[in-house]
């Protein structure tokens, strides 16, 4: 037997690999991994509106995209001498490049990833229509030509103008129809509306989405809204902010009533790990108890029909417990690279769930690859 440390307190034992499967016994797909966008080639796709944001070098705003909520990124000196990592990318290209991804699931065996936007991930901040429907056409154009049809084995998502559901419904029309993408981000909190995710005003969007049988992927991004704006203490914010985003998302599209409206919509929740779905699952069943009728929505069915995907690493200590809670169908494996992760830390994520004795084969083959390619529909 193994015990490895996980963090500086808590350890976990596991079977050697030789009594475990391997990489090759897996169809090894990302549910979340990210693109870094090049500003210079995402302006070749803007109109004059992003060129002149991105190519301006006489502006005063920095990029086309705002910053996520002056909280996220905390530019502690002390905590950045203490916490200098040699990273590890997956090429000598450039991060998060096409190729640099060509590089990581060619030297992995990974047979597909979806990605997801990084300094897109403040899409949702942006006030002006107009301009975030513009920057929406430019960054799907940019990702379908950079990133899509460089390799089959890339699957970019869109972002679409949330701040507008008409205009957000019909920009995911083009996504899908004309460029081939397979579904869309929606930032998780931080969007300047006066409704939760889940409220009439955003079922356009819904009702497109199941229309085009696309995914929608709530993704935490940007804090704002969330109660965190006075934490001072580095790290503190980091510590809830992507669950507390997804939870709230979730229980909003959960007690609108999304999902029975929308019977055929499949949604993913991601980059918060799965620990926040026990709390969810708890509260729920206690208010049900409690309360009747208001509190009886199905969520149990939802995860086990494959219409809710959870994006989970391969050290999540709440995953064995959920899947044995309520089965391993709802989860996937998410790399974030090449965000917190290198390349080496997460092919280890991979190795621990191949590792791990609390999940059974079964488990670990939906989790690693077949839940996910299911989800999102992906080719052989």
């Amino acid at each position: 037997m193994l015990v490895k440390r996980c963090g500086k307190h808590f350890t976990r034992i596991t079977s050697g690999l030789e009594d475990n499967m391997e990489f090759k016994d897996i169809d090894l797909v990302d549910s979340d991994g990210h693109i870094i966008e090049s500003i210079a080639e995402l302006a070749e796709f803007g109109d004059a509106s992003v060129k002149n944001v991105a190519l301006d070098r006489k502006s005063i705003r920095a990029t086309v995209w705002p910053s996520l909520d002056g909280v996220h990124v905390h530019n502690n000196t002390r905590l950045e001498a203490n916490n200098k990592k040699n990273r590890q990318h997956a090429s000598e290209a450039r991060p998060g490049s096409a190729e640099d991804w060509q590089g990581l699931l060619n030297k992995s065996g990974m047979n597909h990833t979806v990605l997801y936007p990084s300094l897109g991930l403040s899409h949702g901040v942006i006030r002006d229509i107009e301009y975030v429907t513009s920057l929406s056409r430019a960054f799907n154009d940019y990702v379908a030509e950079k990133y899509a049809k460089i390799d089959s084995r890339l699957h970019p998502v869109a972002l679409i103008p949330m701040q507008e559901p008409e205009a957000g419904a019909a920009e995911l029309r083009r996504a899908v129809k004309e460029l081939g993408l397979i579904g869309s981000m929606i930032p998780a909190a931080g969007l300047p509306m006066k409704s939760d995710l889940g409220h009439p005003l955003h079922w356009p969007i819904y009702k497109a989405a199941e229309e085009l049988d696309c995914v929608l992927a709530f993704h935490g991004a940007s804090n704002s809204g969330l109660g965190l704006d006075t934490f001072m203490v580095p790290g503190s914010s980091q510590t809830l902010h992507h669950p507390l985003a997804l939870i709230i998302a979730c229980t909003s599209m959960i007690y609108n009533g999304v999902f029975e409206q929308f019977p055929n919509l499949r949604v993913a929740f991601l980059e918060g790990g799965c620990a926040w779905l026990v709390l969810l699952l708890d509260r729920m069943e206690r208010n049900q108890e409690a309360f009747g009728v208001f509190h009886d929505w199905p969520i149990l069915r939802y995860l086990q029909e494959g219409r809710i995907m959870i994006g989970c690493e391969g050290n999540d200590p709440s995953l064995p417990y959920l899947v044995e809670r309520v089965g391993a169908i709802p989860f996937a494996y998410s790399s974030d690279y090449p965000h917190e992760v290198d390349y080496p830390s997460a092919m280890h994520e991979v190795e621990e769930t191949l590792q791990s004795n609390l999940l059974d084969d079964e488990a670990k083959r939906a989790i690693l690859g077949d839940n996910a390619r299911r989800f999102y529909k992906l080719p052989k």
